[in-house]
């Protein structure tokens, strides 16, 4: 992902994917990266939260739209059908972990 120029703001987009077999967060973003290919939002991403079904991308405030609709035009992922829908936006992660806590797995931060 790019180092956030001056002003730059972030978009979280909370989603969902619905199919029938588990995906992983490495086969997910494969899937993602090469939906983003030719796109704007191409290496412009990152997942900050994936939990099974459900994640948390992070984009560039400008490129909101363009991620929902890459988001919402995958259709696999390493060739199990799936479905992604997305839940909400929001410009703070923190809205979105408070939102959909119980989707989030709660870990001890150890240090």
């Amino acid at each position: 992902m790019p180092r956030k120029n001056p002003g730059e703001r972030w978009r979280y987009i909370a989603f969902s994917i619905e199919g029938e077999t588990p995906v992983t967060r490495n086969d997910f973003l494969g899937s993602l990266l090469h939906a983003s290919k030719g796109t704007p939002l191409q290496d412009s991403f990152r997942i900050t939260v994936f939990e099974g079904d459900f994640g948390i991308l992070k984009v560039p405030h400008r490129l909101k739209d363009e991620s929902i609709a890459v988001l919402t035009s995958m259709d696999s992922v390493r060739g199990a059908h799936c479905k992604v829908v997305t839940l909400k936006t929001s410009g703070t992660i923190k809205t979105l972990k408070q939102k959909y806590a119980d989707r989030i797995e709660s870990r001890e931060d150890t240090y």
